[in-house]
């Protein structure tokens, strides 16, 4: 699980620190202030390996199309666009120190030749032609550092591409999945997932997940129409079958939830804006139940919220656990981000007492 965090340089972050996530942690403040722009950080990290690690943030924040440039790929994860000024995300991952920086080389040589495109004609090259990659170095536990370089393929049509020179390049990370607030998860995907469960016979621990929020619900199938196949559900009174997706955004939400913490163990999950979709009076049987299957596969939840009914309900639910519960509240002052932490029972005396804690 991640502990402490420190950011510098990304997005929205001068220098944050972030002390003793829990293994469920909530993540409040104003508009504008870094909730997502966090989760990203921490994300990144865990998806370093990934070529389409940023292009694939900007889709979670919906935006559909992004030009498949340098400027536009990279630049915005550096503070104030400022590529002379390195990105570094340290975390505390169990109980080991490792840290990615994230900078700028424009000397980066690709390992294959590249192709130069005149006006009048391309030319083919064997020589070393240097182009622009944003490295990311890697320091882990044993010490060593692994350098991954991220570029455009000139002869791949310009896709994003990572690859190591150095050795070993491969990188012992936890497993994490990003739920966006702005996105729906791919039906594919969460069938794909709840299709592990079943093979399992453990279909039921999500319909009792889900029936916080519909108690109709009997039971769940995987049903494939052409190259789809998507999550229905049968509802008590109905004759057939419904795609999830048809029953609220609150059920699709936590079957996404459920099956990315169940079909993986020790995963870390990132999600935004935790209350969107479920009712409020059903939340604080969600955080109970997300409590206990959190514990139950050894998981952890980051999430956002914007709701101070969705802290009532946190606390009120994980009222077994509250050694794994812990709230975040991020501040802006002039151009510094800082947070604030405060554990259960600290987040208890100030909803007794009325104090502003969002």
């Amino acid at each position: 699980m991640i502990a402490d965090v420190l950011i510098r340089n990304f997005k929205c972050f001068k220098s944050l620190t972030v002390p003793e996530l829990g293994r469920i942690t909530l993540i409040s403040g104003r508009n504008n202030v870094g909730k997502t722009a966090l989760l990203e950080a921490l994300y990144l990290f865990l998806d370093q390996r990934n070529p389409g690690m940023t292009i694939q943030q900007y889709g979670r924040r919906g935006i559909e199309q992004v030009t498949l440039t340098t400027e536009a790929i990279w630049r915005p994860i550096f503070r104030n666009y400022a590529v002379d000024a390195e990105i570094l995300i340290s975390l505390t991952i169990n109980d080991n120190n490792e840290q990615i920086k994230l900078r700028f080389n424009q000397e980066f040589i690709p390992l294959t030749p590249t192709t130069v495109q005149t006006e009048e004609r391309q030319i083919p090259t064997d020589e070393e032609l240097t182009t622009l990659a944003v490295d990311t170095e890697y320091s882990g536990k044993s010490g060593e550092k692994i350098i991954l370089h991220h570029f455009l393929d000139p002869n791949n049509n310009n896709r994003p591409t990572v690859v190591s020179k150095t050795k070993p390049s491969k990188i012992s990370l936890p497993s994490a999945s990003f739920l966006a607030s702005k996105k729906h998860v791919q039906t594919n995907e969460t069938a794909e997932q709840f299709s592990k469960l079943a093979q399992q016979d453990r279909e039921s621990e999500a319909v009792e997940f889900l029936q916080i929020i519909e108690p109709r619900l009997q039971g769940l199938k995987i049903i494939k129409e052409g190259t789809i196949s998507s999550v229905h559900g049968k509802l008590e009174g109905f004759t057939r079958t419904l795609p999830i997706n048809f029953m609220g955004e609150g059920m699709e939400k936590l079957l996404s939830l459920i099956v990315a913490i169940a079909h993986v163990p020790n995963r870390i999950i990132f999600l935004d804006e935790m209350e969107n979709g479920i009712f409020y009076e059903a939340m604080p049987k969600v955080w109970e139940a997300l409590g206990k299957v959190l514990r139950k596969y050894d998981c952890q939840l980051i999430t956002t919220t914007h709701s101070y009914e969705c802290l009532q309900a946190a606390h009120e639910g994980l009222s077994e656990m509250p050694e794994d519960f812990r709230y975040i509240r991020l501040h802006r002052k002039d151009d510094e981000i800082s947070a604030k932490l405060s554990n259960y029972d600290m987040i208890g005396t100030a909803i007794r007492t009325n104090l502003e804690v969002r």
